[in-house]
């Protein structure tokens, strides 16, 4: 109470205060010095287009909707955001990069050619694909007419969709025209031809004699400072990189506790004796389980070994648990069984009206829908071999135009579920409505496989998750943790006192989404980056997937070449190669003249390769070698090589057969296939080279 009160006291200072921090952000704002201002709001720059936020956090949230509608899933996961943004990124950076090479060439669409795409005899594949019957894949264009005739009565994000669906395929024209133009600018002279047959059908057999790198310890190489530095200057730009991260953290991680998972049992024991009472079940598990009411019949062997065995023979109302399942505490209680068929077949006739999810909008009433679908109904039972024929003409599913609304074999709970019973409490041969989201269904029955026993088992599941005052430990550990290193100012020695295991992670980048055993980590590698964060300093306690993290920073590295003292390890551990190839080298031209010579000295062994051929990368027994097979192709046959620095060691080889390729007076064939390979690299090379040459200032990690 005594620091409430000296809160209180302080109160009118507090709202200055607030008032004062407000009224500088609103300036700093107005005068575009603020977060809101200038170029800290624009996402990202290429050459001199910026991309806004706000249009940048449109398109994400446009594609969000996309994936949303292709997956079934509501909610997106840190992953799936952060996937969506950078699909969103590469694309608009793609779409501007491009989007500046077709403007300066004059490169266009004409409306004449957006109408041959969407009418045309030829149509885009996107049109044949979103107007093809998903059960035979066939198209028809009389449904793009329909679907344009009515498109102002169509869903206003419906409308959107097809918008987005002619811009996309006009800008896919506009780019395939400039890679057309690309591809026309490429000839392959015969010479060239020539020579990618002959290096593709000479072949060679070799002897050789490899001496790993790995053969002579570090330790015997000597290598000064001014070696160093000098291969350093040398090969510079071998080292040249994207800036990058290296951090060390500790894991504060939540855990519920023995209590907790006692209190969470208690919990549903309570809820038994009410559970095992109650008549009306779904609004019951509704208000109080972490998973809804499941309303499916499952047949023996379907459900978790836990009660499968206990249920099937037990009488309806049977309760039993609490017991765990998969991290959760389950009360089960069996609800009800019958005899239901494991398949059924039927056709059907939907009548869509105002609101509904049909594929099909409607503008008819329920009441006006409910009418015609008895109608229907009452017209079906007088005729049911008319039932074919009705479903063309009058169901408001499309695939009714291909398949007559004969919907075939399903399994038990595959349809909606007032659809799925409604079949399987008629009879074979019945006709009869049901209702669901998608509208109105007017259901033939034609057929059912024998019913065996299944039940419908309500669960009551509890989440077995840490409580509060775990949380507030854990947290408090977290936070000795935290003041011990503003103390001592020394992360090792903190951890070890404290017994807590650090782990490290090396080479971030900027818009990595991953450090190891931590899910969702970008506010982490955020606080990385930033630049008021500097080398050595300590992060704020971090809660992530019920885990508290403190982390700091052990490496910066900009983006560019390092400098030296940055990457010494690196540097040194490539220079110690060049030395040993340098040592290496010396002893096999000292060993003689012959390879028996070089095995022998160098206590190695002569090791053989046949129908090397110049596309081979690997030698049996040696790894991935390709400048030493390279090097086979140049030499003659019965000739020693001199020593080869390879990548895994140094070689001397002996070419005991070298077959030259006799080269066709024909290469037509050899010049269209590296034509083909060319022409298929266009669109991704033709794209980096693009990108290569704009500037792309990337500013993401500010927001994301």
């Amino acid at each position: 109470m005594a620091v409430i009160s000296k809160i209180r006291s302080y109160s009118g200072l507090l709202i200055a205060v607030i008032g004062f921090a407000l009224a500088a952000f609103v300036l700093g704002d107005f005068l575009g010095y603020g977060p809101m201002g200038g170029q800290r709001f624009d996402v990202g720059k290429i050459g001199k287009t910026s991309i806004p936020y706000q249009e940048f956090e449109q398109r994400v949230s446009d594609q969000a909707e996309s994936w949303r509608q292709q997956t079934g899933q509501a909610n997106l996961g840190p992953r799936e955001a952060f996937q969506i943004r950078e699909q969103v990124w590469n694309q608009m950076v793609r779409e501007i990069v491009l989007g500046e090479e077709l403007d300066r060439l004059g490169i266009e669409v004409s409306a004449e050619e957006l109408y041959d795409m969407i009418h045309g005899r030829e149509p885009h594949n996107l049109i044949r694909q979103s107007f093809s019957n998903p059960q035979d894949g066939s198209y028809d264009p009389q449904q793009v007419v329909e679907f344009l005739r009515n498109f102002d009565r169509l869903d206003p994000a419906v409308r959107n969709q097809w918008v987005n669906l002619e811009q996309f395929i006009k800008r896919d024209r506009a780019e395939t025209k400039y890679h057309n133009l690309v591809r026309k600018g490429y000839y392959v002279p015969s010479l060239l031809a020539e020579r990618d047959y002959s290096e593709r059908n000479a072949s060679a057999d070799i002897r050789f004699v490899y001496q790993p790198y790995t053969a002579i310890a570090d330790s015997l190489i000597e290598i000064s400072d001014r070696e160093l530095r000098r291969y350093y200057d040398e090969n510079k730009e071998r080292f040249r990189r994207e800036a990058s991260r290296n951090i060390e953290y500790v894991s504060f991680n939540v855990f519920p506790t023995d209590a907790d998972r006692e209190v969470l049992r208690g919990e549903l024991l309570e809820l038994k004796d009410e559970m095992e009472a109650t008549q009306d079940i779904a609004p019951f598990i509704n208000s109080v389980s972490d998973r809804r009411f499941d309303p499916a019949y499952y047949g023996r062997g379907e459900l978790s070994p836990e009660i499968d065995p206990l249920f099937f023979d037990a009488p309806v109302g049977t309760v039993h648990g609490p017991y765990i399942d998969n991290n959760q505490y389950v009360l089960a209680k069996l609800v009800d069984a019958q005899m239901r068929p494991d398949s059924m077949r039927a056709s059907h006739i939907l009548v869509a009206y105002a609101g509904s999810q049909a594929p099909t909008p409607a503008t008819r009433s329920l009441d006006e829908a409910r009418q015609l679908a008895d109608s229907i109904a009452g017209v079906a039972r007088l005729s049911l071999s008319r039932f074919g024929d009705l479903a063309t003409e009058l169901s408001d599913d499309p695939s009714a135009q291909f398949n007559q609304g004969d919907l075939e074999w399903f399994r038990d709970g595959e349809m909606v579920p007032s659809f799925n019973q409604a079949v399987i409490d008629a009879s074979i041969g019945s006709v009869v409505t049901a209702e669901s989201e998608f509208g109105i269904h007017v259901i033939h029955v034609t057929g059912k496989s024998a019913g065996t026993r299944k039940i419908q088992v309500a669960m009551l599941t509890r989440e077995i998750e840490a409580s509060s005052h775990t949380y507030q430990d854990v947290y408090a550990q977290a936070s000795t943790f935290a003041s011990q290193l503003r103390e001592k100012k020394n992360f090792r020695q903190v951890a070890e006192e404290q017994d807590v295991a650090i782990r490290t992670a090396e080479n971030i980048r900027r818009m990595d989404f991953s450090l190891p055993g931590i899910d969702n980590p970008r506010g982490i590698i955020q606080w990385a980056f930033f630049d008021e964060t500097s080398l050595g300093d300590f992060s704020r306690i971090f809660e992530l997937d019920n885990r508290f993290i403190i982390a700091t920073v052990t490496r910066k590295m900009d983006e560019g070449i390092p400098a030296l003292d940055q990457i010494r390890g690196e540097v040194m551990a490539q220079a110690l190669r060049e030395k040993k190839f340098d040592r290496v080298a010396a002893e096999f031209r000292e060993a003689g003249s012959s390879l028996t010579d070089m095995a022998g000295a160098l206590n190695r062994e002569v090791q053989e390769a046949s129908d090397l051929r110049f596309t081979t990368t690997t030698l049996p027994g040696a790894g991935p070698e390709p400048r030493v097979v390279g090097s086979v192709f140049a030499m003659e046959a019965g000739s020693l090589s001199e020593p080869i620095r390879g990548q895994n060691g140094v070689f001397v080889v002996e070419v005991t057969r070298l077959d030259e390729a006799i080269v066709p007076e024909d290469l037509s064939a050899t010049k269209r296939q590296l034509q083909t390979a060319v022409s298929n690299r266009v669109p991704v090379d033709v794209l980096q080279a693009l990108q290569n040459n704009a500037r792309i200032e990337d500013n993401r990690s500010m927001f994301y």
